[in-house]
C-alpha cells in the first residue's frame, strides 16, 4: 500500500440507509404540516379567525340588527347616551377647586330656595312635615316586623343605614354654603349629618316598595308622592346634593332586593334545621303575596 492510494470508503448498510431516509421522509411530513398549519393558522387571521368566524355577532342578519332597535329601544337610548355623555365627559370644562360644585337641582330649584329663605317661617314649616313624613316611614318599616312579621323592609332599612354610615363617613361632602337648616328637619336639631346617600329618599323607596308587594297601591302611591315633595324640599334648603337623592332612591331599590334574598336564604336555611333553634320561619299569605313571619316556641 503506497501513499498515491486511499483506502476504499465504508459503504453505510442498507439498513441505516433506509432508516436516514425514512427519518429524512418523517421530517419533512412533519414540517410540511407544520407550514400548512402555520399556512392556515396565518389565512385565518388574515381574515376573521377561528375565533372570530365563532363570535355571536358573525351569526347576525340584517333583520337581527333592525330588530335589537325595534324589541329593545331603551337599551338603544342608553347606548346613544352612552356616546353623548363621553363626548360630553371629554369636552367639559372642570369645576376650579375654589368654586361650590355644579348641581343642576340647585340651578333648578333656585326660586324656591330664595322664598324659604326671606321666608323662615315657611322653611321651618315644611321641615316640620318632612319631619312627619320620616317618622311614617320609621313606623311603617318597623311596624312590618313588629306587628305583622314581615322582616324585609327592616332588615333593608338596616342594611341601608349601616352602608349610608360608611359611605357618608368615607368620602364627607362639603355642606353646600346657602343650606336652610331648621331645628325640626331631621336630624332634629340642625344637626351634622351625612350628605351621601340620602337616607330620607331610601327610606321612602323601601317602604313604598313593600306597599306595593303588599298590594296596598293607594298607600304607595302617597308614599310616592310624598317623596317627590321630600326631594324637592331637599334640593330647595340645599339639603342634600341631586346625586345624594338619586343613589339613594337607587339604594333603596338595591338594599330591598338584598333583603329579600337574605330573608329567602335564612328561611330555607331554617326549614333544614327547623328544630335547631327557638325561631322558625313560616311562610304565610297576605292580599295573595307570600311573606315570611317569625314565631317563637
Amino acid at each position: 500500500m503506497n501513499g498515491d492510494t486511499l483506502p476504499p470508503r465504508k459503504r453505510s448498510s442498507p439498513t441505516l440507509s433506509n432508516r436516514r431516509s425514512t427519518n429524512g421522509k418523517e421530517k419533512t411530513e412533519r414540517y410540511g404540516d407544520v407550514a400548512e398549519m402555520a399556512k392556515k393558522s396565518s389565512s385565518e387571521f388574515g381574515g376573521y379567525g377561528w375565533w372570530l368566524s365563532n363570535a355571536y355577532f358573525m351569526k347576525w342578519t340584517a333583520e337581527d340588527v333592525f330588530g335589537v332597535v325595534k324589541y329593545h329601544p331603551i337599551p338603544c337610548v342608553f347606548a346613544a347616551s352612552l356616546l353623548f355623555f363621553m363626548g360630553v365627559e371629554y369636552t367639559l370644562r372642570m369645576i376650579p377647586a375654589s368654586s361650590p360644585p355644579f348641581d343642576l337641582g340647585f340651578i333648578v330649584t333656585v326660586p324656591l330656595n330664595r322664598l324659604l329663605a326671606a321666608r323662615p317661617a315657611l322653611n321651618t314649616l315644611f321641615a316640620g312635615l318632612n319631619t312627619v313624613f320620616v317618622a311614617m316611614q320609621t313606623a311603617y318599616i318597623l311596624g312590618t316586623f313588629l306587628i305583622e312579621g314581615r322582616p324585609r323592609a327592616t332588615i333593608s332599612a338596616l342594611f341601608m343605614f349601616t352602608f349610608r354610615g360608611i359611605l357618608g363617613y368615607a368620602t364627607q361632602l362639603p355642606l353646600p354654603e346657602d343650606f336652610l337648616g331648621s331645628g325640626v328637619d331631621f336630624p332634629v336639631g340642625n344637626v351634622s349629618f351625612f350628605l351621601f346617600y340620602s337616607g330620607h329618599v331610601a327610606a321612602s323607596v323601601i317602604a313604598s316598595l313593600d306597599m306595593k308587594r303588599m298590594e296596598r297601591w293607594e298607600l304607595a302611591r302617597v308614599f310616592d308622592a310624598l317623596n317627590v315633595l321630600q326631594v324637592v324640599r331637599l334640593l330647595s334648603t340645599r339639603g342634600h346634593y341631586t346625586i345624594d337623592l338619586a343613589v339613594g332612591i337607587g339604594a333603596g331599590i338595591l338594599f330591598d332586593s338584598l333583603a329579600g334574598n337574605y330573608v329567602e336564604t335564612r328561611t330555607k336555611l331554617c326549614a333544614v334545621n327547623a328544630n335547631g333553634s327557638g325561631v322558625e320561619y313560616s311562610p304565610k299569605h297576605q292580599n295573595g303575596v307570600k311573606y315570611q313571619s317569625v314565631s317563637s316556641d
